[in-house]
């Protein structure tokens, strides 16, 4: 049996979770029996696991001075120093200010907020090469949400969101591409059978080659 942490909470469905430190979390509604919740993990068992061993497998992402971290696809070395708070690109280094540079914790904070303004840009960048199509077809453009996420790249909601995880910076554009063209496809499919790969297909070709930059196990912050 597969020891996992239960949070109830006001919500519709059950959602599982495998941590940083392979804890496994389920998320269920308040009122979900025991034996469903039981039943649900037991259902998810190879999956649980195979999470676990790639969470094992990657490494612990350090917040210092010298420490490497990937943007966009290119390993580049952390440059940390004191001062007011900012970080730039500048060759192959990510210079990062900190009023405490001793302070991982600081650093981190200091370089998530910088990832989520880049994220922004550069994500809205992708939706905007890719949606004219889409457009061409009466489809509205759904509005961006840049989230930190565990188990998934990213998702289209009913509601008129595109919410992408803040790590695909970490990959090269191309996997970027890939996961925006993947969730603006379902807008005229939303399950992932023949009409979603054929659409797929026909926009955008070569999308198995993007979806396999994705395999690198890169830190997520």
């Amino acid at each position: 049996m597969t020891d996992y942490e239960l949070i109830r909470s006001k919500r519709r469905s059950l959602e599982l979770r495998v941590l940083e430190d392979g804890r496994v979390q389920v998320r269920a509604p308040q009122r979900a029996p025991l034996r469903m919740v039981q039943a649900f993990v037991d259902s998810r068992r190879q999956w649980i696991r195979s999470q676990q061993q790639r969470q094992a497998s990657r490494p612990r992402q350090r917040w210092q001075d010298g420490a490497s971290f990937p943007f966009r696809g290119q390993p580049l070395t952390m440059d940390v120093s004191a001062g007011r708070s900012a970080v730039a690109v500048s060759g192959g280094y990510l210079q990062i200010r900190v009023a405490d540079p001793d302070s991982e914790a600081a650093v981190q904070q200091t370089l998530e907020g910088w990832l989520r303004k880049q994220a922004r840009s550069l994500f809205e960048d992708s939706i905007t090469r890719q949606f004219s199509w889409f457009a061409s077809q009466g489809y509205s453009r759904p509005a961006l949400r840049v989230k930190k996420m565990r188990t998934r790249w990213g998702s289209l909601s009913a509601k008129g969101y595109i919410n992408l995880n803040m790590a695909l910076l970490q990959y090269p554009p191309a996997a970027l591409d890939y996961v925006v063209m993947h969730e603006l496809c379902h807008l005229q499919h939303m399950d992932h059978g023949p009409g979603f790969h054929a659409l797929m297909d026909a926009r955008m070709p070569d999308w198995r080659q993007h979806k396999q930059l994705l395999d690198q196990p890169f830190f997520q912050p």
